[in-house]
């Protein structure tokens, strides 16, 4: 998204150009994450092109970026309105138009989407987005006499809310020393009064059209790094035996196809093996790296990297966090 000033129309050739780019970046991440699972390593590359399907990688891009496409939304909205009601400067950015024709729909149904797919931990920060955004939105529109109670009460009363069920899980979070959920959970209620009126106009321009730019420029890294984390092979232990099928070896890695006579695994130091399935004893489906929680701080029960929609969809825990082959032992 272009954010600078627009002297012109949407039609401008930068514009068009990133239109035009766009629907490149999902295939450069899908080559990009095929590129670091094969260690670098051209033939490697190769092999997993051949065997992995399109429909594996896009299943695990759409699951692993459920949730920015509302952040990038809900940010650039925010921005956006908070440049409208910070002046006048005589002519609109791209920026602020697009808040603009922006519908309340589309930013209501971000809201509700998010917080059946955001963590936990980024309720509050998703809470002050909502408060922040319906706080502009009165001033855009000139109630005066809804700018009290939209932009004071509803911000914080929604905190004082937010830090009554947060509360133990802060103090959880600070006794265990997990700084950076603890501030999640206690900034964003502290920041939201503070977001629902205009800048300063000597800094409002800095402050929404910068912060824009910064965030279009470090976003496609950011996206990049976290789907270069994101499993899109499953993650086995297999059980190998000699010509008595006593079991001699656990070889650790991602199952890249399975044949009559074959199992090709991509081990964990990024090497190709070709495993005679006459040698194969027995085969464990492990967690990934994906599936193991970075904190166990929880908020009445419920871990704070859990997202809603964990709780309303079956889910199971995964398969082989206690089986001793997913450790590389021989059982």
């Amino acid at each position: 998204m272009a954010v600078g000033k627009a002297g012109g129309s949407d039609d401008a050739p930068g514009f068009q150009w990133t239109l035009t780019l766009l629907p490149a970046f999902p295939i450069v991440l899908l080559v990009l994450r095929l590129w670091q699972l094969s260690g670098q390593d051209l033939n490697t590359m190769l092999l997993l092109v051949q065997h992995v399907h399109a429909l594996e990688l896009a299943s695990s891009l759409v699951i692993s970026l459920l949730e920015v496409p509302p952040a990038i939304l809900l940010t650039a909205h925010l921005l956006g309105l908070m440049s409208l009601v910070s002046g006048d400067r005589g002519r609109t950015s791209r920026l602020e138009r697009a808040a603009e024709r922006t519908p309340n729909w589309l930013v209501a149904a971000s809201v509700l989407w998010s917080l059946l797919v955001w963590e936990l931990r980024f309720v509050p920060t998703l809470l002050l987005l909502g408060c922040a955004i319906a706080g502009l939105t009165v001033r855009k529109r000139g109630r005066a006499d809804l700018v009290f109670p939209v932009c004071v009460v509803l911000p914080v009363a929604v905190g004082v809310l937010e830090y009554l069920w947060f509360f133990p899980a802060i103090l959880d979070a600070i006794g265990t020393g997990d700084v950076a959920s603890a501030l999640l959970l206690i900034a964003p209620p502290l920041l939201a009064p503070f977001l629902t009126g205009p800048l300063p106009e000597r800094v409002a321009w800095a402050g929404t059209h910068g912060v824009a730019t910064l965030g279009a420029l470090v976003t496609p890294f950011a996206l990049l790094a976290m789907f270069l984390n994101v499993p899109v092979l499953p993650s086995v232990a297999l059980v190998l035996g000699d010509a008595d099928r006593k079991p001699t070896e656990v070889a650790l890695g991602n199952v890249v196809t399975v044949d009559d006579t074959m199992t090709t695994l991509l081990d964990s130091h990024r090497d190709v093996r070709f495993v005679p399935n006459d040698r194969l004893l027995d085969k464990v489906l492990c967690p990934g790296p994906a599936q193991i929680p970075h904190t166990l701080t929880t908020a009445h029960g419920w871990l704070l990297e859990d997202a809603a929609l964990d709780w309303l969809l079956p889910a199971k825990s995964p398969q082989g966090t206690t089986d001793p082959r997913c450790d590389g032992r021989i059982p």
